[in-house]
């Protein structure tokens, strides 16, 4: 196996001595070429490129500076090192020719370990450069092959998310379509059975009327998860409006009048301390705080009085309203679990609900720009924290 190749080397002088001189200075570093004036120097350069040139200042015909201007002039041949070889050693006679593009300059009479260690050191930029250029073109074909990749990526990637926001559009039209008319029979349902009870309850065996209640109850659940299922649609669509000031102590008192057949029901207590002024929809933030409420009120055990404490606190913009309960808590386990559609961590038989509560909560908490989590352990109760933008007047 053959090892790299040699530099080529040419070596350009009027001067056979000076071209003996150089050429035995300088045969360990290289294969050597030979050119005795410009004319000659440039059809060798052209025929072959070398790898260096060390080129006479001062030859009749055409000079040194001239084939230097040649060379420097071509886009094709000016990356090329240039060492001129010149006996005048004045400086500005050398700065003359490191602007037209000369690599180095070597003063005759020569010193050969001085050449050697000039050429070697040009050698050595060259091959550095070279190195550079093939990286610098393999980086540009991969940088080219990934930004055509990631074209196509992101074209895909559109088109993905076309279709999904079609599908999600035609999904939103369909649940208010299917939500619509559901209602209808089921109102009828709900309708003809209350007027039964009514009007001929009193003479319906007990079980009669026991089979009565649950088929209310589980209308109104039906009816309920309707009304989640839609609220969910609209959420995922970005349906809701332009934000304004909610004041939540407002909100919070008018659930409490919502709830407060509940709360006589189970005797419940609720501790409301205040609370601030977001930035947000009103009808929006009162299902959330309507959903986690009537969670923390539901998941209690039958024996256990309900505790329900409402808490904030503000920084930097933000409001942190904790909602805490006293009820069967969450194993931390299910906690990933517990904010996404039709999730249920109880059985029907004990604990009522469409599984849409929670889900609905946290897409209004991520509507509004913050967000919501849970903190638990079984048996211990439930906080669930919720974050929400300060409204402006209420920024500190």
């Amino acid at each position: 196996m053959s090892g790299p190749a040699l530099p080529d080397i040419l070596i350009v002088d009027d001067d056979p001595g000076m071209v003996q001189a150089l050429a035995k200075a300088l045969r360990p570093l290289g294969r050597l070429r030979f050119a005795t004036h410009g004319h000659d120097a440039l059809r060798r350069i052209r025929e072959a490129l070398p790898d260096i040139v060390l080129l006479d200042a001062q030859m009749p015909g055409l000079s040194g500076f001239e084939v230097l201007d040649t060379i420097k002039g071509d886009p094709v041949l000016a990356p090329l090192p240039v060492i001129m070889v010149t006996s005048h050693a004045e400086a500005d006679f050398e700065q003359a020719g490191l602007e037209k593009g000369a690599a180095d300059f070597i003063a005759k009479p020569i010193h050969p370990a001085i050449v050697q260690a000039r050429v070697r050191t040009q050698l050595r930029l060259k091959q550095a450069n070279d190195q550079l250029k093939q990286m610098s073109a393999m980086d540009r074909f991969n940088l080219a092959v990934a930004m055509e990749d990631l074209r196509e990526s992101h074209d895909r990637l559109q088109q993905t998310a076309d279709q999904l926001r079609q599908a999600n559009d035609s999904l939103v039209q369909f649940v208010r379509i299917a939500s619509h008319d559901l209602r209808e029979p089921l109102n009828t349902i709900t309708q003809f059975v209350s007027l039964i009870d009514e009007d001929h309850g009193a003479m319906l065996p007990p079980d009669a009327r026991q089979y009565m209640r649950l088929v209310l109850r589980a209308g109104a659940r039906m009816r309920t998860l309707l009304d989640d299922v839609v609220r969910y649609a609209r959420l995922q669509a970005g349906e809701p409006e332009r934000p304004t000031a909610v004041a939540l102590d407002r909100v919070l008192a008018e659930l409490c009048d919502a709830l407060a057949a509940r709360v006589a029901a189970t005797g419940a207590r609720l501790q409301i301390e205040p609370l601030p002024v977001v930035t947000g929809h009103a009808s929006l933030l009162s299902l959330l705080f309507q959903n986690l409420l009537t969670n923390a009120l539901k998941f209690v055990p039958r024996e256990r009085v309900p505790e329900v404490k409402v808490s904030a606190s503000t920084a930097d913009g933000w409001a942190t309203v904790r909602v805490q309960d006293n009820g069967i808590g969450i194993d931390p386990a299910h906690l990933g679990r517990l904010f996404q559609p039709f999730q249920r961590l109880n059985l029907k038989s004990e604990y009522e609900g469409t599984g849409l509560g929670l889900a609905l909560a946290r897409q209004i908490a991520e509507a509004h720009g913050g967000g919501i989590v849970a903190q638990s352990e079984p048996g211990a109760g439930a906080t669930f924290v919720v974050t929400l933008p300060l409204a402006a007047s209420s920024n500190v």
